[in-house]
Order: structure tokens, then C-alpha cells, then sequence
């Protein structure tokens, strides 16, 4: 299954908190916040952050993959089990298979 026409894939920061940002309000709070500690986020997660900890603190290796489900604004998402049905459970099958497609046959 191939990415959807105009699907781009990111690097950088993602920042991690312990709430949802659903205002613009919030968000450019959290965005000024973050740039005056000399942080530059390209997202903001909720989950990742306690998982690579505890890996860390196991000394067992981890990778999270994130498909973006709203703005952080006034605009998220409102039908999340939608938008896990119709976009990023899309984007997970066509990263996970291609990353299968590069490993070495064993």
C-alpha cells in the first residue's frame, strides 16, 4: 500500500506533555515556551515520552512512529477513531511494510 499523494514524512523534536492541546491558545503558549528554552518542536505527543523512558531504564531499544492527528489548535481532530480508521492506520501499514521490504531475509 503506497502513502497517500501529498503524505511527507518529518524529523525533529517532538516534544511530550501530559495533556491534550486543543486551543490555539495553548498551543502558541507551548510553542513560546519551548523556543525561550531553546527548543524548537516540530510536534507534541502524549504517550511516547513514558515508553522511551521506561525502555531506557531497561536498556531495551525503541523507535516511535507517529502519525499527526490534529493542528494542536482550535481545529483537532474531532472523530479520532475516524481518523485511526482512514489515515493513520493507512500510514502505519505503508511504513511498517516498507521498512519489512528493507530488512534481510533470515
Amino acid at each position: 500500500m503506497e502513502l497517500p499523494a501529498g503524505a511527507r514524512v518529518h524529523s525533529g523534536l517532538i516534544a511530550s506533555g501530559d495533556r491534550f492541546i486543543s486551543s490555539a491558545e495553548e498551543s502558541r503558549a507551548l510553542q513560546s515556551a519551548l523556543r525561550s528554552a531553546g527548543h524548537e518542536a516540530l510536534a507534541v505527543e502524549m504517550e511516547g515520552a513514558a515508553v522511551a523512558q521506561v525502555c531506557a531504564d531497561y536498556d531495551i531499544p525503541f523507535a516511535a512512529m507517529r502519525t499527526i492527528s490534529d493542528r494542536a489548535d482550535d481545529t483537532a481532530y474531532i472523530d479520532f477513531t475516524r481518523f485511526v480508521n482512514e489515515v493513520a492506520s493507512r500510514y502505519a501499514l505503508a511504513i511498517i511494510n516498507e521498512l519489512l521490504r528493507t530488512l534481510p531475509a533470515s
